[in-house]
C-alpha cells in the first residue's frame, strides 16, 4: 500500500506520523491487511485493529488513536529487520500525534477565539452563570483555555474561574490532557491548575480513561504528572477498580511502581489492600501483585508503617488461603533492608495487630522457603554491597 499523496494528508504531524509508519511497515516486508490484523490479534498489544481499519489508517482516510498507533508501530517494529525499538519507537510516534491532536482544532479556533469567548463572557455574565464558560473550554486547545481564563480573572469572576479550571478534569478526553497539562505549567501563574486538573482526572474519571492518560503521559516522558493521576485514583476509588488500573498499567508494560513521583504525598487510602491484592492476583503474576501492594502501601505510608502495614496484609492474604501471595509479599519486604527484619519484631510485640495476624506471620516466616529465600536476598545484598564499597556484613537471620 503507497504512502497517500498531500492532497490527502496534508503536509504536518500527522502526516509525519504516517509517513513513518509507512517505512516500519515497508521495513516489515509489506504483510498483508489480514496478516497485520490477525498479528496484532495473536499479540499482548494495547488495541485490536480489523483490516478495514488497518486500511483506512495506511491510506490516510483515518487517523489511529494512540493505542491502534502504538499497536501497528509495535507489531511492524518487531517484523523489521535491524528495525527500532518497537517501545521507544511507539511513545515517539504517539507523543507527535499528540500535537496531530490538536492541529484541526487550532486551524478553526485561530480564525476567532477572542470572539467566541467573548460570547461565552456576556452570556455567562447574563445568566449569572459559569456553564457557557466551562463549555466554551471544553475539550479545546490550551490556546484558547489560557485565554479564557485570562479574560475572567482580569474580570475578577473568581467563582466563575474556579469553576471552570475544575471542570477541566470533566470535560477533557484522556488524548488532550497531556497536552492541557503541559501548556498550563508553562503558563505564569497556572501550575497549580494543571496539578488540580490531574488530581481531579485521576479522582473522577474511568477506570479506561485514567489508564489511558497515564499511558500518554509516560509515552511524552511525564512520568510525574502520571503518578499525580494514579494517586488520586488510588485515595479514592474502590480495590476492584484499583485493581483493574494495575492490571491495565501491567498489560502496557507500565509499572506504577517505577513512576517517579512529583512530590511527598499524604495519606492515600489503606483500606481494601488484601481484597486488591486477591483480585489484581487472578489476572497477573504473583510477584507484579506482591510489588503493587508494596507500591500502594508506599504511597500511603512511610518507613516503619509502610512495613508493618505489609505484615498485616500478608498475615491476612495468608489467613485467605492465597500462600504464595504471602510468602512472596513476606519475602518481598523481609528482603528490602536489616531496618524492615527489625520491624517484624515491632509487629509481633505491638498491640495493633490481631492475635490472628500475629499467628499468621509467625506461621509464615516459620517455612523453610520463605527463611531460605530472605536470607539468599540478604546474601546477594552483602555481595552487591562487597564489591561495590568493600563492606561485609555478619550473617541475617530472621526473629
Amino acid at each position: 500500500m503507497d504512502m497517500p499523496t498531500e492532497e490527502v494528508v496534508p503536509p504536518g504531524p500527522a502526516r509525519q506520523v504516517l509517513s513513518d509508519l509507512h517505512k516500519l511497515y515497508y521495513l516489515a516486508g509489506t504483510p498483508g491487511l489480514r496478516e497485520i490484523s490477525s498479528g496484532i490479534a495473536g499479540m499482548d498489544l494495547p488495541a485490536m485493529l480489523n483490516r478495514n481499519l488497518v486500511s483506512d489508517i495506511l491510506s490516510g482516510k483515518k487517523q489511529p488513536n494512540a493505542l491502534q498507533l502504538s499497536s501497528l508501530v509495535r507489531f511492524f517494529a518487531g517484523r523489521a529487520i535491524n528495525g527500532p525499538n518497537p517501545e521507544v519507537e511507539s511513545n515517539r510516534l504517539v507523543s507527535i500525534l499528540l500535537d496531530a491532536s490538536f492541529a484541526p482544532e487550532h486551524a478553526t479556533e485561530e480564525e476567532s477565539p477572542s470572539a467566541s469567548i467573548e460570547t461565552a463572557l456576556r452570556e455567562a455574565s447574563s445568566r449569572g452563570a459559569a456553564e457557557p464558560l466551562i463549555r466554551v473550554c471544553a475539550d479545546k486547545s490550551p490556546v484558547t483555555v489560557l485565554l479564557a481564563l485570562k479574560e475572567i480573572s482580569q474580570r475578577k469572576w473568581h467563582r466563575f474561574l474556579r469553576q471552570v479550571e475544575d471542570s477541566l478534569a470533566e470535560t477533557f478526553t484522556p488524548a488532550n490532557i497531556p497536552a492541557l497539562v503541559a501548556e498550563l505549567r508553562l503558563a505564569k501563574g497556572h501550575t497549580w491548575v494543571a496539578e488540580r486538573t490531574l488530581s481531579r482526572f485521576g479522582a473522577l474519571r474511568s477506570v479506561e480513561d485514567v489508564a489511558e492518560t497515564m499511558r500518554l503521559l509516560c509515552a511524552v516522558g511525564s512520568t510525574g504528572d502520571a503518578s499525580t493521576v494514579l494517586h488520586a485514583f488510588l485515595r479514592f476509588k474502590k480495590p476492584s477498580d484499583a485493581a483493574r488500573l494495575y492490571e491495565l498499567l501491567l498489560r502496557l508494560h507500565i509499572a506504577p511502581w517505577r513512576l517517579r513521583d512529583n512530590r511527598h504525598r499524604e495519606n492515600s487510602f489503606t483500606s481494601g489492600v488484601a481484597e486488591f491484592a486477591l483480585l489484581l492476583n487472578t489476572a497477573v503474576d504473583t510477584e507484579d501483585t506482591a510489588m503493587a501492594v508494596r507500591h500502594r502501601l508506599g504511597v500511603a505510608l512511610g518507613g516503619i508503617e509502610s512495613s508493618i502495614e505489609c505484615f498485616r496484609v500478608c498475615a491476612q492474604i495468608l489467613e485467605i488461603g492465597n500462600d504464595e501471595l504471602a510468602e512472596a509479599l513476606a519475602v518481598m519486604v523481609l528482603s528490602q533492608s536489616e531496618r524492615t527484619r527489625s520491624d517484624l519484631e515491632i509487629f509481633l510485640s505491638s498491640e495493633t495487630p490481631t492475635d490472628h495476624e500475629k499467628g499468621a506471620m509467625c506461621t509464615l516466616i516459620a517455612r523453610e522457603n520463605v527463611r531460605i529465600k530472605v536470607e539468599f536476598n540478604a546474601a546477594r545484598e552483602e555481595l552487591t554491597l562487597s564489591k561495590m564499597f568493600g563492606i561485609v556484613e555478619g550473617p541475617r537471620h530472621l526473629p
